[in-house]
């Protein structure tokens, strides 16, 4: 969830609380990574001898520990600069401006409306030459 709280991300949270958050061991803190952006080890556990995952998303009913708020209301992540390379590549909209699929599903799973495509450049250069 971005910094920045006009982001969707910070009226929805249902990625957080739906799917399992799981990554490469070597960003936790303490590994070899740089402390200052690797997920804190007491924020984790382990699901192998390789990955770990955000405790709280590996099980029945998904909730990250990070993730404070309401789902569908404001939200944020409180390790939001130490947050794993998952939730960091985790995108609500492609290049193309079309929303991904999992953050619908995600949507769906939480009883949020869908998100509409963005507009594309196109559309927009049309819509200021038409004005």
């Amino acid at each position: 969830m971005p910094d920045d709280n006009t982001h969707v991300c910070a009226s929805c949270g249902a990625c957080c609380n739906h799917f399992r958050v799981s990554f490469y061991a070597g960003e936790v803190a303490g590994s070899f990574t740089d402390s200052a952006f690797a997920v804190p080890s007491d924020k984790i556990i382990m699901i192998s001898p390789v990955y770990a995952a955000m405790k709280g998303t590996n099980q029945q009913q998904v909730t990250c520990i990070s993730f404070k708020g309401e789902v569908g209301k404001s939200s944020y992540c409180s390790i939001y600069r130490q947050r794993s390379s998952t939730c960091r590549e985790f995108y609500v909209y492609d290049e193309a401006g079309q929303p991904n699929p999992a953050c619908q599903t995600a949507r769906a799973a939480h009883q949020l409306k869908p998100l509409m495509p963005l507009p594309t450049l196109q559309t927009a250069q049309k819509q200021t030459a038409e004005a």
